[in-house]
């Protein structure tokens, strides 16, 4: 029998999934995560999708195959890519919440929360970003706290899952989708929230 748990743990610390790339830019997801991506926004058909967490541009350009993506890091990738559907804000994800809220514009829009990890701010950004989502709204790296990936190293007070535990306490209409976890491998358990 598989343990699911250490096999996430091996595939994490191999780091393949590192190698990912759209036009030579990291990913930085697993690819049964970008699969699971891929038929939410199939099934629910964003207008918009909003990123926090941008690093090198990968995931965002990966998004912008699908809608026109809002991508927020607190610098933005270092070379631009004009023309591709992406708008680049670069500050705290938190702090610039107002100013992608104005670019949503009431659309439907998919979040996707996968920039600073600390329990703390996930937690932030899940009150500033969940009334943009329409129907998912999906916290990434939860296998930080489901599996014990780096936390002690970097997330000793909590991390992804952490905030999302406590955040669903206080906001009934949304619960995990644990369909998306089928695949058994990825790194968002528990982290793709729809609302109920």
């Amino acid at each position: 029998m598989i343990d699911w748990v250490e096999a996430n743990i091996e595939f994490f610390d191999s780091r393949v999934w590192t190698t990912l790339q759209v036009d030579g830019r990291p990913v930085l997801k697993y690819p049964t995560d970008l699969w699971v991506y891929e038929e939410i926004i199939r099934r629910t058909q964003p207008e918009v999708i909003v990123e926090t967490g941008s690093y090198e541009g990968g995931s965002a350009l990966w998004f912008s195959r699908f809608a026109p993506v809002i991508s927020v890091d607190v610098r933005s990738p270092r070379a631009a890519l004009p023309g591709v559907g992406v708008i680049w804000l670069e500050g705290d994800s938190v702090a610039l919440a107002g100013e992608v809220a104005a670019l949503v514009d009431g659309r439907r829009c998919l979040v996707s929360l996968d920039s600073d990890h600390h329990a703390a701010h996930v937690l932030a950004e899940l009150q500033a970003y969940s009334p943009l989502a329409t129907e998912y709204l999906v916290v990434e790296d939860t296998a930080v706290d489901a599996y014990g990936i780096e936390a002690w190293l970097y997330y000793p007070d909590g991390g992804p899952g952490a905030a999302v535990e406590d955040w669903l306490v206080l906001n009934p209409g949304w619960a995990a989708d644990h369909e998306c976890e089928r695949f058994k491998l990825g790194m968002n358990p528990g982290g793709w929230l729809r609302r109920a």
